[in-house]
């Protein structure tokens, strides 16, 4: 009978050749990005080439979670909102030199995107759901300037929802006192929120409903235990926890379990939530079969 392991990781250090490398703490995602800064270029400023270039990795890391075609329009709108929050998603940056090109000079830089935060930036703000089919809803704007209600459009681009006659989600947002109310009715249910801005009530709003939209499918059973093995090293168990954590379009989270040694190996156990099932399958076929590893999903 195998004997089960308190702590995963413990046995995968205790068994690798290389012990010290593997229980570091698993290394940020780097994404190389350029931006030319000059006279007559967007960026007049060596900072604001390297802001542009923070956003243009976040903007590609994003895109690369989302795994999904997106309109020039939404990718604009995505774009601006990232750049807002580059401070909490970028862990560090090193800068790999500088070129002079007609016009000005390329900055370039790799840069250490919190992949996890910016996970959590875009669920809050529902493009991690509503990347592939929106979200409709019936909108209510009253006593909205022609600003404000251009920036309320600009909002639902980013979001992902849109305005459809008889949806089940009903938006009503107004001035009140100086500042912005807005309340949202659904099946999920219902909630209130306000701020100073447009931008802050809606942001309460729909942040509550794909929080619960999120805790809603994770109790509707797409919940799966997956068990592979054949494992030789330990440092391969480690590279396929790795890219579980990529799996964004067929994972929502996935949780090592436990390690056991078996005669044929190791075998590991994950706690999974799903996303796509289909697309699950198709990733596990494409990684598992080459390496001849056995897997077993259980719902």
């Amino acid at each position: 009978m195998p004997r089960a392991l308190a702590s995963p990781w413990r046995i995968l250090c205790g068994l690798a050749v290389v012990a010290a490398v593997l229980c570091q703490a698993v290394p940020g995602h780097a994404r190389r990005a350029e931006a030319v800064w000059g006279e007559g270029q967007v960026s007049k400023t060596r900072a604001q080439a390297q802001g542009e270039a923070f956003t243009n990795a976040v903007t590609d890391e994003a895109l690369d979670i989302l795994r999904a075609p997106l309109s020039e329009a939404r990718r604009a709108a995505l774009r601006e909102y990232l750049g807002t929050v580059i401070g909490e998603v970028v862990r560090g940056y090193s800068e790999l030199g500088m070129t002079q090109v007609q016009g000005g000079t390329r900055l370039a830089v790799d840069v250490d995107v919190n992949r996890d935060m910016l996970k959590d930036r875009l669920r809050q703000v529902g493009a991690y759901y509503t990347a592939e089919e929106p979200v409709a809803m019936v909108l209510q704007l009253s006593g909205a300037s022609p600003e404000v209600a251009e920036r309320v459009s600009r909002l639902q681009l980013l979001y992902g929802v849109e305005q459809r006659a008889g949806a089940s989600v009903r938006v009503a947002l107004r001035p009140q006192n100086k500042v912005w109310y807005g309340t949202l009715d659904a099946p999920e249910g219902s909630t209130s929120a306000d701020g100073a801005s447009v931008d802050d009530a809606w942001l309460g709003l729909w942040a509550w409903y794909f929080s619960h939209r999120q805790v809603a499918g994770a109790a509707a059973g797409q919940q799966a235990v997956l068990r592979v093995t054949g494992w030789l090293t330990a440092d391969s168990v480690e590279a396929f926890d790795r890219a579980l954590h990529d799996w964004d379009r067929a994972l929502q989270s996935a949780q090592l379990q436990d390690v056991t040694m078996r005669p044929g190996g190791l075998a590991a156990t994950w706690k999974l939530v799903l996303v796509n099932r289909v697309e699950l399958d198709r990733r596990l076929d494409e990684y598992l079969a080459p390496r001849k590893l056995t897997r077993e999903v259980l719902q």
